[in-house]
């Protein structure tokens, strides 16, 4: 049996661009309803308008809720993991460094994100003891956004990881975004009517 390397060289370009391109959580953009419940082990839940709560069949252990936006004609435009609660001091050290796990894990696929870490310098709670509650008081940012190269062909235009907290849960928590290339289409014919 005769090997055609210029046979096997075209199967790996053609191949590995697939592997590379993996969507996240297996979900792609524009993909209808009927076709993310496939990738799914239940069936999508129905919240709000264009938002449902699924179990995707891909999930990360770091995060426990997974959401989608899908718009009937247009289709998936949106994905959301949502962390569980992080049990954190006030310093918020275990939340951060949740973050920059989460945030370095990411960078090795999507590159270096710009990251945004500051307090409102009007506050009077500038103090590091004083990081969990600027947090949930809305003083406090900490995120990370990734413009997705030309390289990553999934149809992904915007990534942002932040971390999350508010007066009525005792725990803070991730929340992941995956906006794709279709979003802003989406947003622009809602926003027509105005």
């Amino acid at each position: 049996m005769v090997i055609d390397m210029k046979k096997i060289v075209l199967l790996i370009f053609v191949l590995l661009p697939l592997i590379a391109w993996a969507s996240p959580f297996g979900l792609k953009m524009g993909m209808s309803l009927k076709e993310i419940e496939k990738e799914c082990v239940e069936k999508p839940v129905h919240i709000k308008n264009d938002q449902y709560l699924i179990k995707p069949k891909k999930v990360h252990p770091r995060f426990e809720l997974y959401v989608v936006l899908v718009d009937g004609l247009k289709g998936l435009y949106e994905i959301r993991a949502i962390s569980s609660g992080v049990k954190t001091n006030r310093y918020g050290v275990e939340l951060r460094s949740l973050f920059n796990e989460v945030k370095d894990r990411i960078s090795k696929k999507y590159g270096v994100p710009l990251v945004r870490d500051e307090v409102d310098p009007q506050s009077a709670f500038i103090e590091e003891n004083y990081w969990l509650y600027t947090l949930k008081n809305g003083a406090r940012t900490l995120g990370a956004i990734w413009k997705p190269s030309d390289s990553i062909k999934e149809n992904v235009a915007l990534i942002t990881l932040e971390c999350r907290a508010d007066e009525a849960q005792e725990d803070p928590w991730l929340i992941l975004y995956y906006y794709f290339e279709n979003a802003n289409k989406i947003e622009d014919e809602q926003d027509s009517v105005f």
